[in-house]
This record gives C-alpha cells, sequence and structure tokens, in this order.
C-alpha cells in the first residue's frame, strides 16, 4: 500500500510539471527508464501516443531494443523499431544522436510531435559541458524545451529520480544502457564526477543551475527577436545584409545576425566562433573576403555584405595580372614593371614584390597566386613567395586597393 501511495503522489507532482504539447504523439523509447516513464504518463493521461524505438547497432543495442520492447508492451503501446547505421567519427555518441535524429524525421509525419525523456538533469549535465566547451550563451541555457521542426522535451521540469522510481514502482521492466558507466564520455564524466564534486560548495546545484539556464534562455530569445527585426535577402545558396544595420545593431544583436546569415548558406553546424571572427574582419573592412572553411566565400559589395556558396561563382575566372590595371572582385590592382635593380620593399598588406618572369593571377576568393601557389591576400597578409630581394633586377611591383561598385 505504501507504493502505491508513494506512486501516486509522484504521478500527481510530476504530472502537474509535465508540459505534453497538443496532437498525435510520438514518444522516443530508448529502453531506459526516463522514456519508459514517459511513455507510461503519456499512456495514463489518455493521449493519442505510439512508441518509435532507434537500435544503433552498437554492443547493446539489442539489449535496449528488448528493453523498449518490454516497455511497451506492458503499458499496451505499439512500438515501431528502426534500424540505423552509426558513422565512425570522432565522437560515437555524436555520431548515434546524429543517426538516431535523422531516424526520428523520417518516421514521423508533420501533424505527429515527438517526444523525447530529457529532464531536468539532463539539461543542468549539458549546460556545464557547454560552458566547459565556452559554447557562448546558447549553450549556457541548457536543453531546449523544442526542436524543429517537431521535437518536444516535456520532461525538462522532472528530475532523473523521479522518473527512475516511477518506472520502478509500475514494474515497466527498463534497461540502463551501459554506454552511461563508460568513463571516457564527457557527459559520464560529469554526471559522476564533476556534479557530484560542485554539489559540496552547493548542495542545490541543480536549482542554480537550471535558474541560469532559464534567464540565459529569455535573453536569448530577447536578443533572437531583435536581430529577426533586420532583414536578411536570401537567394539561391547566398544570403546578403546591410553593412550599416550590422554596424548600427548592439555588439549581441549584431552576432546573431551574422549568425542567421552564416546558418542560411552553411547550415548551423558550420557557424564557429572563427567563422564569425573572420566574417566580422570582412565586416570592418580589415579584409577583402574570407573564404570560409565550410567553402562560404564572404565578402562587401558596396553597401551589402554577401556570403555565397562557389558555386554561385563557379563562372567567374581568374584574373591574369600582367602590367596595367585590373580587377578582381572588389580588389583593383595596377602592376608595374621594372627592368632595373629593386631597391624598395612592400610597406603595407596592400603592395606586393614579384621577380619579373612571375606569372601572377587573381582569384575570386580574393587571394593572389604566384607561378600557381598562394603568395599575397591583398589588405591582410603577403606570404614569403610575394617578397623580392632589394638589388635583384627586373621585377614586377602591385599596388592593391578595395573599391567599391
Amino acid at each position: 500500500m505504501a507504493g502505491s501511495r508513494r506512486l501516486t503522489e509522484l504521478l500527481q507532482g510530476v504530472s502537474a510539471r509535465l508540459d505534453l504539447p497538443d496532437g498525435p504523439l510520438v514518444v522516443a523509447l530508448s529502453g531506459g527508464a526516463d522514456s519508459a516513464t514517459l511513455l507510461y504518463l503519456c499512456a495514463d493521461l489518455g493521449t493519442q501516443t505510439r512508441a518509435l524505438h532507434v537500435n544503433h547497432g552498437l554492443a547493446h543495442s539489442d539489449m535496449m531494443e528488448s528493453a523498449a520492447s518490454d516497455v511497451a508492451q506492458r503499458i499496451g503501446i505499439d512500438l515501431d523499431v528502426v534500424a540505423v547505421t552509426v558513422q565512425d567519427g570522432p565522437s560515437p555518441e555524436g555520431q548515434a544522436r546524429r543517426a538516431r535524429y535523422s531516424a526520428f524525421a523520417h518516421k514521423t509525419s508533420e501533424r505527429e510531435r515527438l517526444l523525447t525523456g530529457h529532464t531536468r538533469d539532463d539539461s543542468v549535465e549539458t549546460t556545464l559541458m557547454n560552458l566547459v566547451r565556452g559554447t557562448g550563451p546558447r549553450g549556457l541555457a541548457g536543453i531546449p524545451s523544442y526542436r524543429s521542426p517537431n521535437i518536444h522535451r516535456p520532461m525538462l521540469k522532472i528530475t532523473r529520480n523521479e522518473t527512475r522510481e516511477i518506472a520502478t514502482l509500475t514494474l515497466l521492466g527498463f534497461a540502463d544502457d551501459p554506454m552511461n558507466d563508460d568513463p571516457t564520455l564527457t557527459r559520464n564524466i560529469v554526471r559522476s564526477q564533476v556534479i557530484p564534486l560542485l554539489s559540496t560548495l552547493n548542495p542545490r546545484l541543480a536549482d542554480s543551475v537550471t535558474r541560469l539556464s532559464a534567464a540565459v534562455a529569455a535573453d536569448n530569445a530577447y536578443l533572437d527577436r531583435a536581430a529577426a527585426q533586420i532583414p536578411l535577402q536570401v537567394g539561391d545558396r547566398s544570403a546578403a545584409v546591410a553593412v550599416g544595420d550590422l554596424l548600427a545593431a548592439p555588439g549581441p544583436v549584431a552576432d546573431r545576425l551574422l549568425k542567421m546569415l552564416l546558418t542560411q548558406v552553411v547550415g548551423r553546424g558550420g557557424v564557429t566562433a572563427d567563422t564569425l571572427e573572420r566574417t566580422w574582419s570582412v565586416v570592418l573592412g580589415s579584409s577583402v573576403s574570407q573564404d570560409l572553411s565550410s567553402g562560404v566565400v564572404v565578402e562587401r559589395r558596396g553597401a551589402m555584405l554577401v556570403a555565397e556558396t562557389p558555386k554561385k561563382r563557379a563562372d567567374v575566372e581568374d584574373v591574369s595580372l600582367t602590367p596595367g590595371r585590373h580587377r578582381s572582385g572588389r580588389v583593383e590592382f595596377d602592376v608595374l614593371s621594372h627592368d632595373g635593380p629593386c631597391r624598395v620593399a612592400p610597406l603595407s598588406a596592400w603592395q606586393a614584390i614579384f621577380p619579373a618572369d612571375t606569372k601572377l593571377a587573381a582569384g575570386p576568393d580574393g587571394v593572389v597566386t604566384a607561378d600557381g601557389e598562394p603568395a599575397w591576400t591583398p589588405g591582410e597578409k603577403r606570404h614569403p613567395v610575394a617578397w623580392y630581394e632589394p638589388g635583384s633586377v627586373g621585377y614586377l611591383s602591385i599596388f592593391a586597393k578595395e573599391v567599391i561598385g
């Protein structure tokens, strides 16, 4: 009877904090206690629910599939099992997550709402992991309750201890994934070592981190709305924004606007601190253009900052830099030929000197090549090959400048 009273109390308290969306529900059932409890709560509330399990094909995946099947059968919910292949990569956990969410996308309809069993403890762990990684304000907000287009996390106000107790009292037959005991995984280190240590300094650590995440999430939402008020011009594999709008916006808003711009052409995963810093160098005029590691070119065109993929620029050919005046993109070159001895050296990043017989060309990426080798990015840097020893006879001097229009 005591167990029944405790279960009733738990279900009442947890159900009051459960944030279920409207519409047909699909529970991502791993076979663990958290998702098993989520499925039980959905069924207990009488919602239209089905379950989906992803078998990752890893060492313990069959065991977790068997547990998921037992849980669904005990609750009386249909279970759909999807087998995926986890690609090799530096983070097995990350690769498995990508394969899992890809399966979710393919196995749910637009009308359905996919639910995951993430708890408050998961969000606290994520916040601390992101703090260590230096991911910025968005990472400090913890796990978002919603992920586009249809993924919801309704148990972020519920603790892992509560879900485990419910799953135990209801005899759901869940299983603990052995990967949760792998001491090499970052999340497990945070869970088993970092959080217990920090809890000695603050026994209410989870409450404190949760409040921090909620405050940061509110700030993020406000700044995101402010950035969304500034118009972007989005085309086929390209995006542009007015430089004046960027410079007039407060720093945090402008950073978000640049991230929105880059996300249009590289995707969310391609926007890093490095790509953002390099893009700012173009905005502020310290570089003419930047080739980002993702293959996207960022440059200023008149009053606009433009980011586009090379496919939009495939028809742009290199410009041969022979004696005379040439233009490539937004850079104009004056190339002078000298027959006498060289008695000067470049005085700025906008000047360079080469041997007279060097074959020079300016590419659409803004880089000048010498005999096919990158030698100079005007306004940014010269490679060693772009130097010519004073006293040598016969040389080319090039003066570059940025032009608009």
